[in-house]
């Protein structure tokens, strides 16, 4: 009988000790985090497999989050939220991925679109987004339509279009491979107006929006990835966030706070698969012993620890300097790019672990590695971030 994930320490030793590293004697982070391991083990990881295998949307998980609080922890209490540091909210994130990577997914596109409007908008976009339409609280899903068929690093070059009618924008193009179009109730739709790259909040049931069918993919299978098109869609000149022309520059801002979360995202991947792999290597017996006793294995196994760890101060590094108002854009850069390739390395030596039965579905090892391959490319392809890293270093001297 396989090991299950149940059997372990959610909140564990090393999150603990970062926290308190960043917010000596908060015994209320802590308990809030226990409070949450317990909910994501108990209620969130026994449905993950199921939700891959099926390709099912997490929408009950989703709703059980919202009626937690979680989507609401790192934001301002007049808007709705939890107002809890945000490294203590990314040792959430890296627990729910870790129970189930499916499920996270969705709040962290969440949490990067709200974070553009929370600085970008104006108060009464604020107002109006964040609180009446419930996008701080999760009750109304936003999804993020940048990429394009033509474009995907290189958002400069878009071609869905914007033209001022009246009071209105008339928004026309397609956008394509973005996260679940079809369960959003609205999509952040970056467009070529006049004075350059806008963006715009474009309620899903638009006239003149289609969603188009579902692109068939390696991991993360219960977020659906399809094609949006726009066709004359009217949308309000009110619901233009910021100002016209610096869609690409709050685009910037909106993938640091992402590739954040994306990094905690693939600790917590990293972590389940590297927790399988220590128990069933101690419980495998080649050879007359457990293969735990063996040097190579036990050398993978060091290698997957340290760089876990590594991530981990990395992660938790970017979201330090995000709560104190630091420019992030170099850490959080350094963060996803460590931790998604860490991820999938981890991943790919747990398969090796378990042989053959890591290939197949009965230890659910392969997930992970599926799940941990989409982090290298979303939020900025790994390729890209190494160019900004280099840029930014060279800048600095």
């Amino acid at each position: 009988m396989p090991w299950s994930l149940r059997d372990s320490v959610f909140y564990n030793r090393e999150q603990k000790n970062i926290i308190e590293m960043i917010f000596p004697g908060s015994l209320r982070h802590h308990e809030l985090l226990e409070s949450y391991a317990g909910f994501f083990e108990g209620q969130i990881l026994p449905g993950a497999k199921k939700i891959d295998e099926g390709e099912i949307f997490p929408k009950e998980n989703l709703g059980n989050l919202v009626e937690k609080g979680f989507f609401a922890l790192p934001f301002a209490g007049e808007y709705g939220g939890g107002e809890i540091p945000f490294p203590v909210y990314v040792a959430g994130v890296e627990m729910l991925a870790k129970a189930c990577a499916n499920t996270v997914l969705p709040l962290s596109i969440q949490g990067m679109v709200c974070e553009g409007i929370l600085h970008f908008g104006s108060d009464e976009q604020k107002r109006r987004f964040l609180s009446e339409y419930g996008f701080v609280t999760g009750r109304n899903l936003i999804a993020f339509a940048l990429t394009e068929p033509c474009c995907g690093s290189d958002a400069g070059a878009i071609r869905t279009e914007a033209v001022p009618s009246g009071d209105a924008y008339l928004l026309s193009g397609s956008k394509m491979l973005i996260s679940n179009p079809g369960e959003t109730a609205f999509a952040l739709v970056f467009a070529a107006t006049g004075r350059g790259v806008s963006c715009f909040v474009v309620p899903s049931d638009t006239p003149g929006v289609t969603v188009m069918q579902t692109i068939p993919k390696l991991g993360f299978r219960g977020n659906g990835l399809a094609a949006i098109r726009f066709e004359n869609c009217r949308v309000p000149v009110e619901n233009r966030l910021g100002e016209e022309g610096k869609g690409l520059e709050y685009a910037k801002h909106m993938l640091n706070h992402g590739r954040i979360t994306i990094a905690a995202i693939g600790v917590g991947i990293a972590q389940a698969a590297f927790e399988k792999s220590l128990h069933y290597s101690r419980r495998r017996e080649a050879f007359g012993k457990s293969i735990s006793n063996f040097q190579l294995v036990q050398e993978k196994l060091a290698d997957m620890a340290t760089e876990i760890s590594a991530a981990r101060l990395l992660t938790y590094r970017a979201a330090s300097l995000k709560y104190k108002g630091e420019d992030i854009a170099m850490g959080a850069s350094q963060a996803k790019l460590f931790a998604s390739e860490m991820a999938q390395r981890v991943c790919d030596q747990a398969i090796q672990i378990h042989g053959g039965y890591g290939y197949t579905d009965a230890y659910d090892i392969h997930r992970h590695w599926r799940d941990a391959r989409m982090l290298t490319l979303g939020e900025g392809t790994s390729d890209m971030l190494r160019l900004l890293i280099a840029h930014l270093a060279l800048k600095e001297i």
